[in-house]
């Protein structure tokens, strides 16, 4: 779902920033046991009292209103009263019955942006594990217990290669090696019961990550995982070598899909589709989704509209684009995003920040794609313009070696990436000069690099990871090879995995 810029005239003179503040502190903000307890008891469907379902707030006379697939008292109130601007209750966006969208006003996103960064417990959805009084005791009892220190193996396991499955093995090495993903698989969140075990993905992420830190070095044979992922993604069945990068997005959405079973009324999702994905609450998109700005710009009347979308991961050329004036693609939902162009095997070295200063670069569309403007009213030649409106916690970026024209052809080309990447001059706010941001808030460290080996007829994935903050380890199916950061920085990165150094939760 878009959430429409500058359309919504509706939302003007209902909700000012100091009330849109009163309401974000009162029923949004903070995600203590207090907090949520309290709220859940006020959270109730003026109508019929349910306090289970997505509920919306009017904010034109404080009316509650459920909404589902088969219920909506917020409709009918809206058939009743004609008030339009309704405020959803789990994340703050302002929702427009008269155009039936979410919408975006500058002041009150200035206001949601802020608590999103100052108030506690925002950022994430889940809360910080505590283990259980007993399991304290338990630990400290115990005499074999295992102290991951400086040099230590554990949570160093090879997977075994199923028949073409290298492709599986780099994405799961990546992930396994994700920090915040391996505190929230390992803290009791995630919960099954009975036969729904033996076909949840997400129980067996929880087994694989106990397989890495059993401290056992045999390497670990995923056959189940596979065999979920067969039948619960066909495109991927068989024994035929498959895109990582396609295999990474499927099996996202195959994790989201299980987990959000078990929160359906935090996540905003009807019959367990989310209606927008950065809404959801579940903690891969918690995790990995961020959102992209799309500024379409009128050069007749420099009227500006702007549309908001998720994203899984950021699809990068490799070198320069060959015209300037070329039209971008934009990114589809819990998708990649990318620029299209068409490379040469003869450019020189690039660095990832000149493929991310193209990314962002404005772009006119020229006279064949002319945009129709709201405020002109007719199709008008524009400019387009891309930035990042949200950054996630865990952000892969991809790049794009692969160049499927008359014919499939790979690119060698190489290129310069850091170990410490920061994007926040990337950001919405920066390049619109809107807002500043903390200093930290776009710095990121890298953890995991996937690397395609070979031609496109004939290839192999391998990945580097780094294991307890200090060292690197290259992964090629069941082996295992400490390198030093020069071997991974020289590499042929196909997809590079960056951990936020401050996360922003309490």
């Amino acid at each position: 779902m878009s959430i429409d810029h500058g359309e919504c005239l509706h939302i003007v003179n209902i909700c000012t920033s100091e009330k849109y503040k009163l309401l974000l502190d009162c029923f949004v903000s903070g995600r203590s046991s207090k907090e949520l307890l309290l709220r859940s008891k006020l959270k109730k469907c003026s109508k019929c009292s349910d306090s289970a379902g997505w509920t919306f707030l009017c904010l034109e006379c404080g009316y509650f209103g459920c909404h589902s697939s088969t219920n909506s008292h917020k409709y009918s109130h809206y058939a009743a009263t004609n008030h339009k601007m309704f405020m959803d209750l789990n994340n703050g966006h302002v929702w427009c019955m008269k155009c039936e969208t979410f919408v975006f006003n500058d002041n009150l996103e200035t206001v949601r942006m802020w608590h999103n960064s100052e108030k506690p417990g925002r950022v994430l959805a889940f809360e910080e594990w505590e283990p259980p009084i007993e399991d304290i005791s338990l630990l400290i009892r115990s005499s074999k217990r295992r102290r991951i220190k400086s040099g230590s193996s554990i949570g160093l396991r090879g997977l075994t290669n199923l028949g073409s499955t290298c492709f599986m093995s780099c994405i799961l090495q990546s992930l396994l090696h994700t920090p915040v993903l391996r505190e929230y698989f390992l803290s009791e969140q995630h919960h099954c019961t009975g036969d729904e075990r033996k076909q949840c993905l997400a129980c067996e992420m929880v087994w694989l990550f106990q397989e890495m830190l059993s401290g056992q070095k045999s390497p670990i044979s995923p056959h189940k995982m596979l065999h979920l992922v067969w039948t619960q993604a066909r495109v991927l069945a068989g024994y035929d070598q498959q895109d990582a990068h396609e295999f990474f997005i499927t099996y996202l959405d195959l994790l989201h899909r299980h987990l959000i079973k078990q929160d359906l009324s935090n996540s905003g999702v009807s019959n367990g589709v989310p209606h927008n994905s950065l809404d959801c609450s579940c903690a891969i998109h918690q995790i990995f989704t961020g959102a992209l700005q799309s500024d379409l710009t009128c050069t007749n009347c420099n009227n500006i509209s702007a549309t908001v979308e998720p994203f899984w991961d950021i699809s990068l050329d490799l070198v320069p684009r060959d015209n300037g004036d070329k039209i971008s693609d934009s990114a589809s939902v819990c998708s990649s995003i990318s620029v299209d162009s068409e490379p040469s095997d003869d450019e020189p070295p690039v660095t990832l920040d000149e493929c991310l200063e193209r990314f962002t670069r404005p772009e006119r569309l020229g006279s064949e794609a002319k945009i129709r403007c709201s405020l002109c009213g007719v199709a008008q030649e524009g400019t387009k313009q891309l930035s990042l409106k949200q950054i996630p916690v865990v952000v892969c970026i991809h790049i794009k070696r692969f160049r499927h024209s008359k014919k499939t052809r790979k690119l060698g080309n190489p290129l310069e990436f850091p170990f410490e990447l920061d994007l926040s001059p990337y950001l919405t706010s920066v390049i619109n000069k809107s807002n500043k941001v903390k200093e930290e808030i776009g710095r990121y460290r890298l953890f995991a690099v996937v690397n395609h080996m070979g031609t496109t007829d004939s290839g192999h994935y391998i990945n580097y990871v780094l294991h307890a903050g200090e060292q690197w380890f290259r992964c090629d199916d069941t082996y295992l090879t400490k390198v030093s950061k020069e071997t991974v920085l020289n590499s042929e990165a196909y997809m590079l995995f960056y951990h936020k150094k401050v996360i922003e939760y309490s």
